[in-house]
Order: C-alpha cells, then structure tokens, then sequence
C-alpha cells in the first residue's frame, strides 16, 4: 500500500516547516486529537497510540540536503515508513508531500488514511488561517 498526499502551498520557507517537522516533541502537536498517548523516547523516536490500533514506536530519519524525513516503524507487526518532503516554491512559500508505504490490512488502511491526514492538517490549517503553533509562533 502506498498513500501519497501533498498541502496547498504553505506562506512558510521551506527551511522553518522542516525545522519544525524534524523535532519529535512537534508530533505531539501535529498528530493533535487522534492520538490518545504520545510518548518520547529519545531525541529521534517516539511511541503513540493511534485509536484503537497498539502503540507504535517510531523513529525519525532526517535527510537535510533533500529536506525529508522519514518516520519509520519499530515494530515488526506493523512494517511501514512515512515520507515527509518539504519543497521550496520561493523564499517564502513551500509544499510538503507525504507519502506513506507499508502492507495492512483494510481496517489499519483507513487508520492510516486519518494519520496522514493529521500530518497535513497543521499545514492546511496555517494555509487556511486557522491558526496552528509552528515552531513557538502562534499564526
């Protein structure tokens, strides 16, 4: 299974979103309401509870000359990784493009699906000006 998804463009340079998306204790924030536990482990993985689902531990990879992360699974169970990309569109402006990839079952896809909907939903919604926490600033 392969789900890929991207924002709008972002009044964001490219470089603060991916400071953001490379500290573990913004997922807390980014992930929001659907996850009902978020614990951090170290600098670079962590374990949340998504629903109904077991805990899942992740750890994340930065690549900064490609300006991606990858959020892979700890878990033999539940196999995946997560791709964030963040491009640059100018100086002021970026589009981030998830893209999941993992094999589950029906039930784990839809709970997949609204995972990497969280992911977007703080983009989209400082895209839409409704006010998300990015990096210490309010917008």
């Amino acid at each position: 299974m392969e789900i890929s998804k991207q924002t709008n463009i972002l009044q964001f340079s490219s470089l603060k979103i991916y400071d953001f998306i490379i500290n573990i204790d913004n997922y807390k924030t980014i992930l929001g309401d659907e996850i009902s536990d978020f614990e951090k482990l170290s600098v670079n993985q962590f374990k949340i509870k998504i629903g109904s689902m077991p805990k899942i531990s992740l750890e994340l990879v930065e690549n900064r000359p490609s300006s991606s992360v990858k959020l892979l699974s700890n878990d033999s169970n539940l196999n995946f990784q997560i791709c964030i990309t963040v491009d640059s569109v100018d100086n002021n402006s970026s589009v981030v493009y998830v893209k999941f990839v993992g094999e589950f079952s029906t039930m784990i896809e839809m709970m997949i699906n609204l995972f990497n909907t969280c992911l977007l939903y703080t983009s989209d919604a400082a895209d839409e000006g409704l006010g998300v926490d990015l990096g210490g600033r309010r917008i």
